[in-house]
C-alpha cells in the first residue's frame, strides 16, 4: 500500500514525502490521533520510503523494498505491547539493536505502536535513546493517548497530528472495499471519522443493529413494558466482550434524539448519565448480569416517568 492509497490526511502525506525527498527526516516522530485513522499505515509507508534504496522512494524494486514487503527487512523493527503494556525489557532489546548498523539500507527505522502503553520505566529508558540516537536511526512513536506519555518523551519528538477522516471519504472507502452496505448515520457517528472503528463495528454488525433498532424503539415509546424491554435488550447480556462499545452506541443514538427533541433534553441527558455510571460499574468488575439488570430498570424508570407522546 502506498501513501496515495491511504484515506485522508493528505497534508501529512505531502509533508512526510517531502521529508524523505529533501533528506530532512527527523530522528524521532510522534504520530498522534484517535484510534483507527491510519497512523500505523502512515508509519509503515513512511518507514518503507526512508529505507528505500531507489531513486523513487518506496520503489518496490530495490532490495530494501522487496524485503520490507515480505516482512523480512532487518533494518525495520515494529514494537508492540506485550500483553497490556510495552515493558522495559522490550525497550532494552530495541536499544541493543539501535547501535547495530544497518544491514540492507542506509537507515534503521523503529516503530513503537501504542507507545502510550509503555510503562514509566520503559519510557524513562527510551529517553536515553531519544536524546542521542545514532545518525542512521529513526524512531516513530504512535499514540492514541499522548497524555500518557512523559513530557520529556514528547519534547524530543516531532509531533504529527492526524485528523479524523471526513464522513464522505469513509463512505466512499467502504463502498469501494465492499466492507459495509449503506451504514446508518448513527454508525457513521459512532466511528467518528475512523475507518478502523467502522471495520471493527462491521465484525459485530448484528449486535450494533439490534442495539440501534431497540434504542430507537425505546425512545419512541414503542416498547410496552419493562419485561419486553429486558427481552429486547437481551443482546447486552450476550455481548460481554463488546458491551462497553454497545453502550457507547446507545449514547450516540440518544444524543441524536437530544438534538431532535429539545422538550426531552433533560430526560435524555439523564439516560446518558445512567449508561455512563453502568459502564464504570462494569469496568470495576461488578457482577455483570446484575449491572445490566440495574441499567435497564433505571433506563425504563427514567424514560417512563411522566412520559407521554401525542
Amino acid at each position: 500500500m502506498s501513501f496515495e492509497e491511504i484515506v485522508g490526511n493528505d497534508k501529512i502525506k505531502q509533508e512526510l514525502g517531502e521529508n524523505v525527498e529533501n533528506g530532512t527526516v527527523s530522528h524521532s516522530y510522534l504520530f498522534v490521533g484517535q484510534e483507527g485513522i491510519g497512523k500505523k499505515l502512515f508509519a509503515n509507508e513512511f518507514a518503507k520510503m526512508i529505507l528505500c534504496l531507489g531513486d523513487k522512494k518506496a520503489c518496490d524494486r530495490c532490495d530494501s523494498c522487496i524485503k520490507f514487503n515480505s516482512d523480512n527487512n532487518p533494518d525495520f523493527v515494529m514494537i508492540e505491547p506485550d500483553g497490556n503494556s510495552i515493558k522495559i525489557s522490550q525497550i532494552r532489546e530495541m536499544q541493543d539493536n539501535v547501535f547495530k548498523k544497518p544491514i540492507v539500507s542506509n537507515k534503521k527505522v523503529f516503530i513503537i505502536d501504542n507507545s502510550d502503553k509503555m510503562t514509566e520505566e520503559a519510557q524513562n529508558s527510551l529517553l536515553k535513546t531519544l536524546e542521542e540516537p545514532p545518525e542512521y536511526v529513526i524512531i516513530i512513536l504512535i499514540s492514541s493517548n499522548e497524555n500518557k506519555l512523559l513530557n520529556t518523551i514528547k519534547s524530543r519528538c516531532l509531533k504529527i497530528s492526524f485528523n479524523s477522516i471526513p464522513t464522505k471519504d469513509i463512505v466512499d472507502y467502504i463502498a469501494k472495499k465492499e466492507i459495509m452496505t449503506n451504514p446508518s448515520d448513527s454508525l457513521l457517528a459512532m466511528c467518528n471519522g475512523s475507518i478502523g472503528k467502522l471495520i471493527k463495528i462491521n465484525q459485530n454488525l448484528e449486535e450494533y443493529s439490534e442495539i440501534e433498532k431497540n434504542t430507537h424503539a425505546l425512545i419512541n415509546g414503542e416498547i410496552s413494558n419493562v419485561v419486553k424491554m429486558i427481552n429486547n435488550f437481551d443482546i447486552l447480556y450476550k455481548s460481554k466482550d463488546i458491551v462497553l462499545n454497545l453502550l457507547d452506541y446507545m449514547i450516540v443514538i440518544i444524543y441524536e434524539h437530544i438534538n431532535k427533541d429539545k422538550d426531552y433534553r433533560r430526560k435524555f441527558l439523564n439516560l446518558i448519565s445512567i449508561i455512563e455510571k453502568s459502564k464504570l460499574k462494569l469496568m470495576s468488575n461488578a457482577n455483570y448480569d446484575m449491572c445490566i439488570d440495574d441499567l435497564l430498570l433505571k433506563i425504563w424508570e427514567e424514560i417512563n416517568e411522566d412520559y407521554s407522546r401525542s
